[in-house]
């Protein structure tokens, strides 16, 4: 306990913030690699479409392009999503620097006023001492 004061305990809002600092990091991985997998499966459907346009199948091409035109959309959907969670990410990198200056200052605050009791109450003893004489 006495280790803990000692020390500082963890803020529990720098840590809820960087907690969501990791979830939104997690996220834009997992949109990256979604995005990353629509995109295949679009050149996949192109590359089909091409071999049955070669085979004069006009349906089973049209099929494989309206396909190709649906993964893009999904792709162009998942990178709108990237960007938001980048700007989330940027706004919870500028909070949790707010909140950290404001700990600190916070902090220094408590420390400087802490010390002016300890000055004052030294003063008061020394003060009380010499008046007992």
């Amino acid at each position: 306990m006495i280790l803990t004061w000692l020390a500082g305990k963890p803020d529990k809002e720098v840590y809820a913030f960087q907690k969501l600092i990791d979830q939104l990091k997690k996220t834009i991985e997992s949109l990256k690699e979604n995005e990353k997998v629509y995109m295949e499966e679009a050149a996949m459907r192109l590359e089909e479409a091409k071999i049955k346009y070669r085979a004069k199948n006009r349906d089973g091409a049209l099929s494989c392009m309206r396909i190709k035109l649906v993964n893009e959309g999904a792709a162009h959907l998942v990178r709108a999503l990237q960007i938001s969670a980048h700007e989330d990410l940027i706004v919870a990198e500028q909070v949790i620097k707010e909140v950290t200056q404001v700990l600190r200052d916070e902090d220094f605050t408590v420390q400087k006023s802490s010390r002016v009791f300890i000055y004052v109450c030294f003063f008061l003893l020394v003060l009380i001492h010499f008046l007992s004489f």
